[in-house]
């Protein structure tokens, strides 16, 4: 071969070799591209799953609180100091107010979808993922450690009526009459007891209730926001 044909023949070989690169480049280019599109429509689907879940625990939080609120009046009515045993017979609900409470869950699916994308994608995050994942569990952390510690108060009680109170089998068959009853209802050792489950309840649960219940609106108008421009 002469010189000027082997310099054909190698100019020839390096195109080639510049147009396999070129077209690996453009493919690696186009599967980037789709990767990142599928992505971020498996986030969208994610964000829609996660709003869907605020939306069922805004109204499970309402309830609660309502019906947190509704038993209000009765604990300040049995732990003032002139509760007397007609306040017990005229309200026969303050007989369970240590006894009984309304269990709960959060929904879990949304919350862990968002945390698992998030540690399986390299993404820069933005400030409405951001804000999600920083208090989304911190509320729920607060809020699961009340009803927590709501039920072992509430476990306790039980306890304790059932070994040293022979009447809670009156109490629990709804039979109020028991001689016995009333005492313990207007003693010092109840009213401590109702103290500390009103603490629970009213100093620790309700503003956490209420606190998400916040965070869960604004949330649900950052999310419908976003969801609607795409």
């Amino acid at each position: 071969m002469s010189k000027k044909s082997f310099g054909k023949y190698l100019l020839y070989g390096i195109g080639e070799i510049i147009l396999v690169v070129i077209g690996i480049l453009i493919a690696i280019n186009i599967n980037n591209f789709n990767e990142k599109k599928a992505s971020e429509k498996r986030l969208e689907t994610y964000l829609e799953i996660y709003k869907q879940d605020l939306e069922v625990d805004t109204i499970v939080v309402d309830q609660v609180l309502k019906y947190v609120d509704n038993r209000k009046e009765h604990f300040q009515l049995f732990l003032s100091d002139t509760v007397s045993a007609k306040a017990y017979k005229e309200n026969p609900q303050g007989y369970g107010l240590t006894l009984s409470y309304f269990p709960f869950k959060l929904q879990q699916k949304g919350i862990g979808l968002l945390e698992n994308y998030v540690n399986d994608t390299e993404i820069d995050q933005d400030t409405l993922i951001s804000t999600i994942l920083a208090n989304h569990r911190i509320y729920e952390n607060f809020i699961n450690t009340s009803v927590e510690r709501i039920g072992e108060d509430i476990d306790h009680n039980m306890n304790y009526l059932k070994e040293e109170q022979p009447w809670i089998a009156n109490l629990l068959l709804g039979q109020l009459n028991h001689p016995d009853m009333i005492p313990y209802y207007l003693s010092e050792n109840y009213r401590a007891r109702l103290a500390v489950h009103s603490g629970l309840v009213y100093g620790n649960l309700e503003p956490q209730l209420k606190a998400i219940q916040i965070f869960y609106k604004e949330t649900i108008t950052q999310l419908n926001e976003r969801l609607e421009t795409k």
